[in-house]
């Protein structure tokens, strides 16, 4: 377990999360049939690794691997060990009950689409199908929740609350995932906040902590200069050089290690803390462990390159700015003061 520096006491230190969407394995991000999860098998590894920095990793897992009996059993056995979370990640296609998609005419288990488009009566639905799931299973509830494809708007985020959620993770500010309609962050927070009951992307009074992924600059700039570069169009030749800091004017990346390479990632955690931000929110997916199981990772150097990466970031987060390891759900709570909202005994 790393030592943390002992300039600053716990609360003045950031907070680092560690959260994996803990998924079905989606060869090319595509939909399989039948379904698998055999990428699961790799978490305890993860959770092992984690165990040797003091990482507390929040697993945020679909209804597959909560129903399917082999990568329940490695779940279960992840909650046992007491140093970690479980919370919930909804991929709406892959979630009963299925009653069609509002306004389109497919199958809904075979497209991967956002959950926004349910509408908040069929994503409640949904979410209490998985919601029942996970406590059967891990014999608490979760308070912890990740949409699918980061697909949240407003109205079905207002949800959550209702079960007892305390903390979402599904923003991604800078970004935008427009390509095939789902939602616009680039205006939104990149420091936890209380979202809006009109614009998850806004500051708001909902009763819940929004931590979003930490996606930063990597270097510090105005406010309105870093709005215009993040709204500029991806395929601009402009964009694609500045992003990658050929000019060495600015970078532009998340804390993803199956996406972004440490020197970028090193350096948005600069921005991020320079900016007073209280969190580094490390983000991976499950199916990013073995290859072949998800869009990215199709060998075992790949894997190898993504634990590597992990390692190195989580460990920058915690001895270069002496972050405090915190699940999703402990953080939430901690900040929930700040935020003013009413404090919550831990669980």
């Amino acid at each position: 377990m790393i030592s943390l520096p002992n300039s600053l006491n716990e609360m003045e230190r950031p907070k680092l999360l560690f959260t994996i969407d803990v998924e079905e394995d989606m060869p090319g991000w595509e939909i399989t049939d039948p379904i698998t999860v055999q990428n699961v098998s790799a978490l305890p590894m993860l959770a092992d690794m984690c165990a040797e920095l003091g990482v507390r990793p929040t697993y945020l897992c679909t209804y597959p691997v909560i129903t399917e009996p082999m990568s329940a059993k490695v779940i279960h056995a992840l909650h046992q060990r007491g140093d970690c979370e479980i919370g919930t990640h909804l991929h709406p296609w892959n979630t009963p009950p299925y009653k069609g998609l509002p306004g389109r005419d497919i199958d809904e288990r075979q497209v991967p689409y956002y959950q926004y488009e349910l509408g908040p009566q069929l994503f409640r639905a949904k979410l209490d199908v998985l919601h029942q799931a996970i406590t059967e299973l891990c014999g608490t509830e979760p308070v912890s929740f990740r949409a699918g494809r980061f697909g949240i708007d407003a109205a079905t985020l207002a949800i959550l609350p209702s079960l007892g959620y305390q903390v979402d993770s599904s923003v991604t500010p800078l970004e935008e995932h427009l390509d095939d309609d789902g939602p616009d962050f680039r205006s939104a927070p990149q420091a936890p906040y209380r979202p809006s009951a009109g614009d998850v992307s806004r500051p708001g009074d909902l009763p819940i902590v929004e931590i979003p992924v930490s996606v930063a600059l990597t270097h510090r700039l105005p406010r309105l200069f870093t709005k215009a570069f993040v709204h500029l169009p991806k395929a601009t030749h402009l964009r694609g050089l500045l992003s990658r800091d050929y000019l060495r004017i600015v970078d532009f990346a998340w804390l993803y290690p199956a996406r972004f390479d440490l020197e970028l990632m090193r350096k948005a955690a600069a921005t991020l803390r320079g900016d007073k931000n209280p969190i580094f929110n490390v983000f991976i997916h499950s199916s990013e462990l073995i290859p072949g199981a998800s869009g990215r990772i199709r060998t075992e150097a790949d894997v190898a390159g993504i634990l590597q990466r992990t390692r190195a970031i989580l460990r920058t987060c915690i001895e270069e700015y002496g972050a405090v390891p915190r699940t999703l759900g402990e953080a939430g709570r901690e900040l929930r003061p700040s935020l003013g909202l009413e404090p919550i005994e831990n669980a």
